[in-house]
């Protein structure tokens, strides 16, 4: 069985080969020019892109050709694939790799007809879709079969709670994800959101004056969500504050029962849009899955 994510989900090369996972393509696109996000870009590149650009950068998901593409190529050396997905609900990737496996299904090569290709949305982005990544790993490797991996999966992700907050409104105005308005009242009170996303779907769950204790506020929310002292998988990702996400994931650990935490800088696409300072944290309970993963 094959394992497939998009840079989305934010492993590192070190993970991916370790975990035998494989990449699809992801661009940003500036000003016409199209930088594959598998190839290292770092935060001071996004910077500079978001001060310089034209027009601002924009994410181009996995396609449907890419998808037939690389299932074309991953099927000739094993017929099952399984596919972990960032939100459908926040980039097309999910919904163009099912339409790439209703394409190889239509096709006139027996060996891509008979491709069993399974599409799982994790419903989150950055590392908590690479969280339920390493988990199907550990699934695979436990000799659960694709069906087996792709349940246990979807009950996986769908139990994650999560949190998202940024530092400045900066990146969100200019990248469309909030008003010119909003960002200057925003600015002018020194008030910024806090958000989470539930089903999906991203929406403001509170709002934070700039001066809060971000460590102090995701745990609060983290904790009215989720009782303490469950065992979880946690990740914590950062727009170049290192130091807060280890201070984050330092004060979950001390709440709940982390059988593996992951910290790791934003990926260059979900930087592009939360900007410097950001911190973003993913809790998923373990107790009552059918497949409990052990840490990879």
């Amino acid at each position: 069985m094959r394992i497939v994510t998009n840079p989305g989900s934010n492993l590192d090369e070190d993970m991916t080969l370790a975990q035998d996972i494989d990449l699809t393509p992801q661009k940003i696109v500036v000003d016409g020019i199209s930088h594959d996000t598998r190839n290292t870009i770092d935060f001071a590149q996004v910077d500079g892109w978001v001060k310089r650009a034209h027009k601002y950068p924009q994410v181009q998901g996995t396609t449907e050709q890419d998808f037939v593409e690389y299932f074309s190529r991953l099927v000739k050396k094993d017929p099952e694939v399984l596919c972990v997905m960032t939100s459908r609900k926040l980039i097309g990737s999910h919904d163009a790799a099912l339409a790439a496996v209703a394409k190889l299904k239509a096709s006139s090569d027996p060996e891509l007809k008979a491709a069993r290709i399974e599409v799982v949305d994790s419903q989150v982005t950055d590392v908590g879709a690479g969280l339920c990544t390493l988990a199907a790993a550990q699934a695979r490797k436990a000799g659960l079969n694709l069906r087996g991996v792709a349940q246990f999966l979807r009950s996986f992700a769908e139990r994650n709670r999560n949190v998202l907050t940024v530092a400045t409104l900066e990146n969100l105005i200019k990248g469309g994800r909030a008003s010119f308005l909003q960002g200057w009242v925003g600015n002018f009170l020194d008030i910024r959101p806090m958000i989470s996303i539930n089903a999906g779907v991203v929406s403001t769950v509170a709002k934070l004056s700039g001066k809060a204790d971000v460590v102090q506020k995701i745990d609060d929310y983290v904790s009215s969500r989720l009782d303490p002292k469950t065992a979880v998988w946690l990740a914590v990702a950062h727009g170049n504050a290192p130091e807060k996400a280890k201070a984050v994931a330092a004060r979950l650990q001390e709440r709940y029962r982390c059988e593996y935490t992951l910290v790791r800088p934003l990926s260059p696409s979900i930087y592009l849009h939360m900007g410097p300072g950001s911190v973003m944290a993913f809790l998923f309970p373990l107790d009552g899955l059918g497949f409990r993963p052990t840490p990879p």
